[in-house]
Parts: structure tokens; C-alpha cells; sequence
């Protein structure tokens, strides 16, 4: 499938199976217009709020986290939440440098297997879409399946695509596995190694990816002519995708360097000589 295609079909997938409830028909246009400002900050800015954004999420994750052990436990809710937040965060700040590594880690997967994509993936995918929008075609959800339930349904089209690609594409398996090990090694040794570039590359590439995603999705309600235009050549749509990314790096570099000039000490006054009879 061709990314145009395959963008139009994840926007129709999401609308169908993500309705909001009535009342509530502002709130895609809110959380696309949110993920576009939060993408443009990470491009510009990413790598010097890296460790700020690192320590939030983690006060974000276990926060989550003691809601989930306050009811496993029976503890209260609100202290708990608060020491799990607090931990989280101080986990996030301590192994800061570890977490950036394993995010540059997993972007550099999504990198490669993109390009791996393009090259090998998109006919057969299309194969796949075409065969399952049939009318013709049926499949059995598996055993469990509930009627129905978006989840469920959406995890079962994955595993139908998944044992699609294994069946029609040579070696598919052993190169997800080659995917995964040579770039998310790769992504994790230069994280660790050289951490003010992979501050850079981890934040231009998540940039780019939550601004696209929110400009896109804003488009194809708002002004669906400048997205036909923007996804009518593949060369073209990739080159600025490329640029936008590369001016990034470099800005996210220049700015991960940059410290805070503090005022140089005053010499200290040479102490006068005693003097001699």
C-alpha cells in the first residue's frame, strides 16, 4: 500500500471505529490541533526540554501506576498516587541518559522499518487491503473474539496482516528480527555513547512524527486539497518530510550545547606587599 493509501485508510479506520459521543464532536479536532503544537515544540525545542519532558512523563507513568496499585492493594488512592508520582519522576531525572537511549533506540527501529516498508512491504500490504476490503473475502475472528469491540477488532487485523506477510514475503520474519536487533542496538549504543546527538535525533524524529500526524489529520478535515497535493508525489512528500527532520537535528544539536552564561569571577585584588623598615 502506498503511504497516500495508507494514510486516507488509518484516518477512515479511526473515524469508524473512534466515534466520539455526542457533544464531544469538537474533541479529535482538540487532540489533533494539541499533538501538531506539542510536535512543532519538540522540533524546535526537544532536546533542551529533554530532561524536564523525561521527568514529566515518568511523573505521568507512575502516577497511572499507583492508581493501578492503590486498587490492587487497597492502599489510599491519593497518597499512593503521589509517592508512585514522585518516584517516577526521580527515576525519570536519574536515568535520564538511559531512557533517551532506549527512545532514540525505538525510533531508529521505526526508521529502518519504514524504509523497509517502501522497499519491500507496500505491494504486498496493498495485496493484503485489497483482498480484505473484498466482499468476497471472509475471515473467522479467533476464538474469545468479542463482536464488535473496536480493540479486539483492530488487534485481529493485525494478526491477519502480520500471517499475510509471513505467508507472501520471503524472509519477513528474519528481517523484522534483523530490524529490531541491528537498529535498536545500534540506536541504543549511540544514545548511551553520544548523548547531546541523540538528544537531537530522538527529538527531530518524534517531532517530525506527532507534527505530520497532527498537520495531516488536520488537513484531510480542513483543507483536503493541500493534503491530495502534498501526497500526490511520493518524492516530494518524503523530500520535505527528510528537510523538516534534517533542520531540526541540527537546531535540537545547536540547542542541546547551549548553557547558560554565568558571571565570570571578579580577580581577586593582589594583596599589598608588607613593608619593610
Amino acid at each position: 500500500m502506498s503511504p497516500d493509501k495508507m494514510l486516507y485508510g488509518l484516518f477512515d479506520f479511526a473515524r469508524d471505529q473512534l466515534t466520539p459521543p455526542p457533544g464531544y464532536e469538537w474533541a479529535p479536532f482538540a487532540i489533533m490541533a494539541a499533538v501538531t503544537l506539542v510536535g512543532l515544540l519538540v522540533l524546535l525545542r526537544g532536546a533542551r526540554w529533554a530532561p524536564g519532558l523525561a521527568a514529566l512523563a515518568f511523573v505521568g507513568i507512575g502516577g497511572g501506576a499507583g492508581v493501578a496499585l492503590a486498587r490492587a492493594v487497597g492502599t489510599p488512592q491519593w497518597p499512593t498516587v503521589a509517592v508512585t508520582a514522585v518516584v517516577g519522576g526521580v527515576l525519570g531525572v536519574a536515568l535520564f541518559r538511559f531512557w533517551q537511549a532506549r527512545v532514540l533506540a525505538t525510533c531508529s527501529v521505526l526508521a529502518a522499518f519504514s524504509v523497509y516498508y517502501v522497499r519491500t512491504l507496500t505491494v504486498p500490504v496493498d495485496n493484503w487491503w485489497s483482498a480484505s476490503a473484498d466482499p468476497n473475502f471472509v475471515s473467522l475472528d479467533p476464538a474469545g473474539t468479542v463482536v464488535g469491540e473496536a480493540r479486539t477488532t483492530a488487534w485481529v487485523r493485525l494478526q491477519e496482516l502480520w500471517s499475510y506477510l509471513v505467508e507472501h514475503v520471503p524472509g519477513f520474519t528474519g528481517h523484522v528480527w534483523m530490524i529490531l536487533l541491528i537498529a535498536g542496538i545500534g540506536g541504543l549504543v549511540i544514545g548511551l555513547l553520544l548523548p547531546r546527538l541523540s538528544r537531537a535525533l530522538w527529538a527531530a524524529t518524534l517531532g517530525t512524527l506527532l507534527a505530520g500526524v497532527g498537520v495531516a489529520a488536520l488537513l484531510h478535515d480542513f483543507l483536503p486539497a493541500a493534503l491530495d497535493w502534498f501526497l500526490a508525489d511520493n518524492t516530494r512528500a518524503w523530500a520535505i518530510v527528510a528537510g523538516v527532520w534534517a533542520v531540526s537535528v541540527v537546531v535540537n544539536f545547536l540547542s542541546a550545547g547551549k548553557r547558560k552564561a554565568g558571571r565570570r569571577p571578579r580577580p581577586a585584588k593582589p594583596e599589598p606587599e608588607p613593608a619593610t623598615a
